[in-house]
């Protein structure tokens, strides 16, 4: 027979297993919640991105790809850096209401890298958020959005071609 402190140790080793069983349940559904959320935020932006890569290799011959950006300003661009069939780097402007998809040789103006330099040295750039490629005024540019100094938002566009700036946001 079982002494009364043998059924109290073996219901207090049920209700501990208990406890376990139901905290392990809790954050199972609080990260399933979660990734849930994430997953329906992040969709369209997904969907965008495949479509855009899809409209890129179908229109523009692009064979491999390695970036892909978004752009707002005026309207929204989807961007798709890769390689051409011909072996070229080249950058697809997808824009996202329909119309002309531009294809523009790496080749033939900055990189992102040598967009984000242009900004740094000309300006007091405490943080460098994101650069992308888009269009504006009917012309290919980079935008390189960053904190100054100040810890200010700040908005550089360059001209993709040239390098010059096209537009100055600062401070806001």
């Amino acid at each position: 027979m079982q002494s009364r402190r043998d059924v109290q140790r073996q219901r207090s080793r049920i209700s501990g297993k208990k406890l376990v069983v139901r905290t392990l349940m809790f954050l199972l559904v609080v990260i399933l919640v979660t990734w849930g959320t994430f997953a329906l935020a992040t969709q369209p932006m997904r969907s965008a991105q495949h479509q855009a890569i899809r409209l890129a290799k179908r229109y523009a011959g692009l064979k491999t790809t390695n970036g892909f950006y978004t752009y707002n300003r005026d309207h929204t661009y989807y961007t798709v850096s890769g390689e051409n069939r011909q072996g070229q780097a080249v950058l697809v402007i997808v824009p996202q209401k329909g119309g002309k998809l531009r294809v523009v040789k790496q080749s033939n103006g900055l990189t992102k890298q040598e967009a984000i330099a242009k900004v740094r040295s000309e300006n007091k750039v405490k943080k460098v958020l994101r650069a992308a490629p888009g269009v504006f005024n009917d012309h290919v540019v980079w935008e390189v959005s960053y904190r100054n100094a100040n810890g200010s938002l700040c908005y550089d566009l360059l001209n993709f071609t040239s390098g010059k700036y096209v537009q100055r946001i600062n401070n806001l």
